[in-house]
């Protein structure tokens, strides 16, 4: 066996110490903690979709008509952004980053930054897709997430639950603030 020299054995043994760190992490976000760190939550209706060239990000811009609102400035409609898409003939993906489709029905928990862009929060995690049953009781699904979750405070790696409950409940527990 040949001698591998100390820098290269150093630099392999790091690069597969740091290997996980280079998927995406999110914190594990409870409806509580989405109610209290959103800037907007809505109720509403993907009707187009576009992509965006920010720098060297692509950001698909998803147009939203807003049905109901409980946080947030009223608007009538907004644009929401989600990293990814093609711009170019170049393809970008973010681990967690949602995609969402037109003409489908969303409860968006939402973050706008200081310059303006609106997000959703937590990716995946501020995404609800509604839908109703044969009796016309809507029902709010999280879209699920393959990604890493970390607890919130602890850093503990943790399996992400989806949440599904009727919209009714959820429209309650926004109203009430999250304290449910």
């Amino acid at each position: 066996m040949r001698f591998v020299p100390k820098p290269i054995r150093l630099a392999l043994c790091l690069s597969l110490w740091l290997a996980p760190v280079w998927g995406a992490t999110l914190e594990l976000l409870s409806v509580n903690d989405l109610i209290a760190k959103s800037t907007a939550i809505v109720q509403g209706q993907v009707t187009a979709s576009s992509t965006v060239l920010k720098g060297a990000v692509i950001y698909t811009d998803y147009k939203i008509s807003v049905i109901q609102q409980w946080k947030g400035a009223a608007k009538g409609s907004m644009d929401v952004l989600v990293p990814g898409g093609t711009a170019n003939g170049t393809r970008q993906t973010f681990p967690g980053a949602p995609q969402l489709s037109p003409g489908q029905q969303y409860m968006l928990f939402l973050w706008t930054s200081s310059k303006g862009a609106t997000t959703t929060l937590g990716f995946t995690q501020g995404v609800f897709n509604l839908s109703s049953d044969a009796s016309g009781k809507t029902t709010a699904s999280q879209m699920p997430t393959t990604e890493t979750m970390l607890a919130p405070g602890t850093g503990q790696v943790v399996n992400s639950q989806p949440i599904s409950m009727p919209l009714a409940q959820l429209v309650s527990q926004i109203t009430a603030g999250g304290a449910k």
